[in-house]
């Protein structure tokens, strides 16, 4: 009976990698680019373009939830340890794009070149300052494995 239960949420667990997580993990990374390229477009076009950095803040979030909630999903995270931090990291880098793209769409809702340059300088302190805090944050508090092995111990 246990080895069945074992095989079924193994399945489940590398069923969920290759339909959910592979996508997730590409979007991870594909979308902090994609937002500093729209940054650079409204920098050039001088207006403000659709925000989706919500949604999909909300989307990758809830993705990665499932991932950690389900425990048939949670196997992954310790045939993989790697992916863990690598998920941590990469979900608060789409976060930091995501604000910074907020900033930079709502300074530019106004046809104000003052204006502009203010919010241009302000979305590039969001970006650094959020880097910085996100070092820091780590530096601190490493940044686990889901088995609890921590990186600083070995």
């Amino acid at each position: 009976m246990s080895e069945t239960k074992n095989f079924f949420a193994n399945a489940a667990a590398v069923i969920y990698f290759i339909t959910a997580m592979l996508s997730t993990i590409l979007l991870l990374i594909y979308i902090p680019i994609v937002m500093l390229m729209d940054i650079g477009r409204i920098r050039e076009s001088g207006f403000a373009t659709a925000n989706v950095s919500l949604g999909f803040i909300g989307l990758l979030g809830t993705l990665i939830g499932i991932s950690l909630l389900v425990p048939a999903f949670r196997r992954m995270y310790y045939k993989l340890p790697w992916l863990f931090p690598l998920v941590k990291i990469l979900y608060i880098n789409v976060v930091i794009t995501s604000v910074a793209k907020l900033v930079m769409n709502f300074g530019y809702e106004i046809q104000d070149e003052a204006r502009h340059t203010k919010f241009f300088a302000l979305t590039i302190a969001v970006i650094v300052i959020g880097r910085i805090l996100m070092c820091l944050w780590f530096n601190r508090k490493k940044v686990e494995y889901i088995g609890g092995v921590n990186v600083r111990s070995q």
